[in-house]
């Protein structure tokens, strides 16, 4: 599989890296669309939103998609283009991710903001939570500059986390990833790379729809 051109390169990101990273997140929660899941959920503008997730990123936790440590960064001319977010799940003191980034958003975010979310939150936990088993390696917030796209980045820096992945522990046989069922850009970039459709998470409930960019997602798995 070829890489992206020799003009980028591909680096772990640091915390100097956390506003660009928050950018690729809420471009990631988009997902093609102006429907900003996050801002959605918590009732907070996107300006908001962004500062919460720079504050959850300087905290500087390993484990989850709100963690510094998860992503690599792709670079042109000094200039950070695109970021894939990445991690072995349960690897860090034996804690999920979901447990992680609940408690990165409980210490981060306006208490009034997660009362008002707790019912929202509920809905997508019974209808889109897609399990992460412990073991496996997690891909979550993928995004790459309009003028940067179709150059491969995205494959250069999954190939980064699959190496990564293995030389951490090479037990680590199983890469996921979810998106949008709408998302058929990435659906298509992951299955090209190895990636297979493996379930459908639908939630009837059409009030999802104000939260979220779509009402499914698909997990896709990849052996490694």
């Amino acid at each position: 599989m070829s890489n992206a051109d020799t003009d980028y390169v591909i680096q772990k990101a640091t915390v100097n890296d956390v506003e660009f990273l928050a950018d690729v997140i809420i471009g990631a929660e988009k997902s093609f669309t102006n429907n900003m899941g996050l801002a959605n959920l918590f009732d907070l503008s996107e300006d908001s939103v962004k500062e919460l997730i720079v504050a959850m990123l300087k905290e500087d936790v390993d484990g989850c998609e709100f963690s510094v440590s998860s992503f690599f960064i792709a670079w042109y001319q000094n200039k950070p283009v695109g970021a894939v977010g990445g991690w072995p799940e349960g690897h860090y003191n034996g804690l999920s991710s979901n447990i992680i980034k609940s408690n990165l958003i409980n210490y981060v975010f306006p208490k009034e903001s997660i009362i008002k979310a707790q019912e929202r939150l509920g809905m997508i936990r019974e209808m889109l939570q897609i399990e992460r088993p412990a073991g496996t390696y997690q891909i979550e917030y993928g995004f790459v500059d309009n003028e940067h796209r179709g150059k491969r980045i995205t494959d250069s820096l999954m190939d980064a986390h699959q190496a990564f992945a293995k030389n951490l522990n090479s037990s680590i046989g199983l890469m996921q990833v979810s998106c949008f069922e709408t998302n058929q850009t990435s659906i298509k970039m992951h299955q090209k790379n190895g990636f297979q459709v493996v379930k459908r998470y639908v939630c009837d409930n059409e009030e999802i729809l104000k939260y979220l960019p779509y009402n499914v997602k698909v997990l896709l798995e990849k052996q490694i």
